[in-house]
C-alpha cells in the first residue's frame, strides 16, 4: 500500500519537473497552497496556471491522494478575470473508486478598489463569484453557486488577506458560510512564510476549520509552494500535505 502512494507521487513528479515545457512568466504572484485567495486579477489577456503536484490528506486513519489540482486564470480586463478549477483524487484508501473528479468549479473574479496589490495605497478590494460544478464523488454530484468578498491590505511588513462569503453547496444546495485569512510574511525578496486559517459554518452538519503553514519560494520562471495543514474540527481532514507550482504567460 505504502508503495503504490509513493510511486504514484514519484511517476506525477518526474512528469511535471521532466517536461521540456518552460513557460516564460510574467508577475507571477502564486495564491497556492490556500483555500482562501487575495483581491488581485491576472493582466488582461494574460494566463496563469497554478497546479498542485500531489496532495496528500489523513482522515480518520484513511488516506488520500489527489494528483493533480488545477487552477486556471485568464486576466478578461484590466479589472477581472475568469478562473476554472478542478482537482483528481487518484488513490482513496478504503472506497471501491479510487479515481474521482473533485470539486470543479467557474468563477469571475473582480477587483472593485484597487490598493496595495495594484501598487497602489489603501485596501485592495474585490469579489469572486460563479457555479460549484457537479463532481463525481458520490452525494456531491449535483451543482451548487458560491460568492466572497476579498480585503487584501499590508501592517507593516506583513501581507493578509480576508475572505468572508457563502455558497449553496453541491450536497443539497444548503447554505454554508465561508471564511478565511491569509498572513504572509516575507523573509527575503524571493522567499515568503505563509499562513492561513479557514473553514465553513454549515447550515445543517458539524463545521469544517482548519489552518495552514508553509512557503511561497520563487525559482526563475515558477513559483514553487509548500503546505501542511491541520484539521481544527471533525468535518476537516486530520492533517494534509500539498505542493505544487504556478506559472503565468
Amino acid at each position: 500500500m505504502i508503495k503504490r502512494k509513493l510511486w504514484i507521487i514519484l511517476v506525477w513528479s518526474m512528469t511535471i519537473f521532466g517536461s521540456p515545457f518552460t513557460p516564460g512568466v510574467s508577475n507571477v504572484y502564486a495564491y497556492r497552497p490556500f483555500v482562501s485567495t487575495d483581491a488581485a486579477v491576472v493582466e488582461k489577456g494574460e494566463t496563469e496556471i497554478e497546479i498542485g503536484l500531489f496532495g496528500i490528506s489523513h482522515d480518520e486513519g484513511l488516506d488520500e491522494i489527489t494528483i493533480p489540482s488545477l487552477i486556471y486564470n485568464y486576466g478578461l480586463s484590466d479589472t477581472w478575470e475568469f478562473v476554472a478549477e478542478f482537482d483528481v483524487q487518484v488513490y482513496k484508501e478504503g472506497e471501491e473508486r479510487d479515481r474521482e473528479l473533485k470539486d470543479p468549479a467557474l468563477f469571475l473574479k473582480g477587483v472593485l478598489q484597487e490598493g496595495i496589490l495594484q501598487g497602489k495605497e489603501g485596501t485592495s478590494i474585490a469579489v469572486e463569484f460563479g457555479a460549484l460544478l457537479p463532481s463525481t464523488v458520490r452525494g456531491k454530484r449535483d451543482a451548487g453557486i458560491e460568492g466572497i468578498g476579498i480585503l487584501s491590505g499590508k501592517a507593516s511588513d506583513l501581507t493578509y488577506h480576508f475572505n468572508f462569503g457563502g455558497e449553496l453547496d453541491r450536497e443539497d444546495f444548503g447554505f454554508n458560510a465561508i471564511w478565511g485569512i491569509i498572513l504572509e510574511y516575507p523573509l527575503d525578496s524571493k522567499f515568503r512564510v505563509v499562513g492561513e486559517v479557514n473553514g465553513t459554518f454549515q447550515r445543517h452538519g458539524l463545521p469544517s476549520n482548519s489552518g495552514l503553514i508553509g512557503f511561497i519560494w520563487e525559482l526563475g520562471d515558477i513559483d514553487l509552494d509548500f503546505g501542511i495543514r491541520r484539521g481544527f474540527s471533525d468535518a476537516a481532514s486530520d492533517w494534509e500535505l500539498a505542493t505544487g507550482i504556478t506559472f503565468s504567460f
